[in-house]
Parts: C-alpha cells; sequence; structure tokens
C-alpha cells in the first residue's frame, strides 16, 4: 500500500524533482501538489493525503500559517517540512507548530529521503541543523529567565541604541543603577558587547528589527 504524498512548494521544478524522488524511493504516491499556502489547504482537504511535504516561503499563506492549520484541522496527517529558508525566527516557529520531521534544502537528497522514510513510519526526524537552533533557542529563553524585569527593560533600551544617561533619565534612576543592571544583564547573558546584546534583544523580541 503506497503513502499518499501532497508536495508544498512554490517551485514547480522542485515540485516535479520531488515527485520523482518519490516514485524512486519506493511506496509512495503523490497524488497532489500546490504553489500557494492557500491552494496547499484547498488540495488537502480534497485529496486527503497522508503526508504532506511542505515549504515554509509560500506566497498567499506561509508554510508556517499552513503547517498550523493542518495540525489543528488535520491531526492525523504528517507533515515534514523541506525548507531552504535561514529565517531562524520562522524555522523556530515552525519547530514549535510541532511537525513530524524537518530537513534544509541545504541537507544532502539522501538526507531528504531518510526523514521522508521515518516521518511515513511513524517516527519522528529533524537534521542537527533543527536540533540546535531548538537547543539554542531553550538555552536563549533559560538565560532570559534569571533577568528581572528592571534588566529587561535594560536590554530593551541597549539594543534601542540609549546611553546610560539616557536610560537613567527614561526609568528615573541613577546613571550609576544603571551601569550596575547593565553589568548585571551582560554577566547573566555572558554577553559583552552592545552588538551581541542587541542581536540577542531581536531574536528575544524586545525589538523589532536589528537596529
Amino acid at each position: 500500500m503506497k503513502t499518499r504524498v501532497l508536495v508544498v512548494d512554490d517551485h514547480a521544478s522542485i515540485r516535479q524533482m520531488l515527485g520523482i524522488v518519490l516514485a524512486r524511493e519506493g511506496p509512495y504516491e503523490m497524488v497532489g501538489e500546490a504553489g500557494t499556502g492557500f491552494e496547499a489547504l484547498k488540495v488537502c482537504r480534497k485529496v486527503k493525503p497522508q503526508l504532506v511535504v511542505l515549504d515554509l516561503i509560500l506566497p498567499e499563506l506561509n508554510g508556517l500559517e499552513v503547517l498550523r492549520a493542518l495540525r489543528a484541522e488535520m491531526r492525523e496527517v504528517r507533515c515534514m517540512v523541506y525548507s531552504g529558508t535561514l529565517d531562524r525566527r520562522l524555522i523556530v516557529e515552525a519547530l514549535q507548530a510541532r511537525p513530524h520531521g524537518f530537513v534544509h534544502k541545504s541537507d544532502p537528497l539522501k538526507i531528504f529521503c531518510e526523514a521522508l522514510r521515518a516521518v511515513t513510519e511513524g517516527c519522528s526526524y529533524f537534521t542537527p541543523f533543527a536540533t540546535k537552533l531548538m537547543d539554542d533557542e531553550r538555552h536563549l529563553h533559560t538565560a532570559a529567565s534569571h533577568l528581572t524585569d528592571r534588566e529587561r527593560a535594560i536590554l530593551q533600551m541597549i539594543a534601542e541604541g540609549m546611553s546610560n544617561k539616557e536610560m537613567a533619565e527614561r526609568i528615573s534612576i541613577a546613571p550609576k543603577t544603571v551601569e550596575h543592571h547593565r553589568a548585571q544583564v551582560m554577566q547573566k547573558l555572558g554577553m559583552h558587547d552592545v552588538a551581541t546584546l542587541t542581536r540577542y534583544a531581536v531574536r528575544m523580541g524586545l525589538v523589532p528589527v536589528e537596529v
């Protein structure tokens, strides 16, 4: 009995390539394909695949929202993310949406085939790239949990480019107290320059864009 597969990618060449791989690898039947997020949900509801191979960067509705919809509406469908994006936040959010597998397009094709078999057999498969991202994310949030509310405010203001004097005026404390909080932030996070602290604040969502 062949596993029914839906391939979702905005590039027709990728969909065609994956169709060839599925046919070559064995008990798989490509029952549909989609190039946009809305089309993916429409086709999925129509053909009822057992497995969806899903890109994250899609027009109309991105792959993250498709993944969330599938996990909420069609929990019996297995979902494997296959994406080339380097958007760290998007990848982490996709992994938090609980796909059954994740393979980056920079990985060798044999990795994709290994993941395909594992996910089809009811297992999970995440490449070291994805696993490291999640480990890093857990470390970030663990470190952030040790900051006080005042220290988080100081971190945000550092990322916004404010001087110690400006911070002191903003929250009505002495400049020396700002220096103390700043030192505590650096010690707790293990980061000792403004650029690193700013990148961290962006990743934690304390500032909307990298400054």
